[in-house]
């Protein structure tokens, strides 16, 4: 039953959006996939990052996600490697608590995202064919969420924290964001290609995990928010602020879809249910949504055509016992 209420969850969720907006100038268009060219030349702390910029503070406009992670890593001194007994408390299972909207700051219907003249467009033409029914959600044919919209998704989360990696997770789709602390630089440009949750690299700056996020696909920030390019590329400052709360900061940058960066604050909440577990999560296993030839959502109900039994998925039946007398 909690597999088909979560199925339903995907196919049937509305997000609320708004016309709230963001200050901030313009910022310049930047090489595809930013961090890439830094990439093929080695380690990324050190001397390079101390050439970037000798300060970073909350709301300085950088001209890509790759200068202001290089930013924060100079105001870190370098950033740290931490041993097990170094690393901080986040066990324990999370769940999302700002809501299903991108930015959980908005107010009305209209998304803040500053977008650019096309992706705009395509924005508002997504929210016209919703007004006439028509709607599709890639979760409803079981894709991931992919990131960034895993920020936002409302299931169970699970933070694995090593000296070499983070493991984040989601249960949603058993999608698992790997954030490398072991120095090394993002995939380089002639091996990297677009990934569902990117491809991630960070450092600890005291107790913050600081992660820099490139070689996303394209998708969107949600249902019925915006759609972002492959080239959106993230800088996150995630940390505990409480006992039971994770912050997680986040700032997008999308040459081709923003026309400056969009800053975002999700809060993750401490789920305290005894014995609560996360288990693997097969979609296809009782999905009964299809897309239809408008391009709308549609639910299969038992008894029509194309429905599929979860309960008769899995081998097939042993075969019947032969009849005495029978070979």
């Amino acid at each position: 039953m909690r597999k088909v209420i979560a199925a339903a969850s995907i196919a049937l969720a509305v997000v609320g959006l708004s016309t709230v907006g963001l200050s901030g100038q313009a910022f310049a268009r930047h090489a595809h996939h930013a961090g890439g060219h830094h990439a093929r030349h080695g380690h990324h702390h050190g001397a390079l990052a101390a050439a970037k910029a000798s300060s970073w503070t909350y709301g300085k406009t950088y001209s890509s996600s790759w200068d202001e992670y290089q930013a924060m890593l100079a105001a870190a001194h370098g950033g740290s490697r931490k041993t097990f007994g170094q690393l901080p408390d986040w066990t324990g299972l999370w769940s999302q608590s700002t809501g299903f909207n991108f930015d959980p700051d908005q107010k009305g219907r209209m998304a803040t995202a500053p977008l650019t003249p096309e992706y705009k467009a395509r924005y508002e033409l997504k929210i016209a064919n919703v007004q006439k029914g028509i709607e599709w959600d890639p979760l409803s044919a079981c894709l991931p969420a992919g990131y960034p919209r895993w920020l936002v998704e409302p299931f169970l989360r699970e933070y694995i924290l090593r000296p070499e990696q983070a493991w984040l997770m989601t249960e949603q789709q058993d999608e698992i964001r790997r954030i490398y602390l072991d120095g090394r630089g993002h995939m380089p440009e002639d091996e990297a290609y677009p990934l569902w949750e990117g491809d991630s690299i960070g450092f600890w700056d005291g107790d913050t995990l600081v992660i820099h996020t490139n070689h996303m696909m394209a998708g969107s920030y949600q249902r019925l928010q915006p759609d972002h390019s492959d080239k959106v590329t993230t800088v996150e400052r995630m940390r505990r602020i409480g006992p039971d709360t994770i912050e997680d900061i986040i700032d997008i940058y999308d040459p081709e879809g923003l026309t400056r960066p969009w800053h975002v604050r999700h809060l993750y909440e401490r789920v305290k249910t005894p014995g609560l577990r996360i288990n693997h999560w097969s979609c296809e296993e009782n999905n009964n949504v299809v897309k239809t030839d408008s391009g709308s959502s549609n639910f299969v109900l038992p008894g029509e055509a194309g429905y599929k039994d979860p309960n008769a998925l899995g081998p097939p039946p042993a075969p019947a016992a032969p009849k005495p007398g029978e070979h």
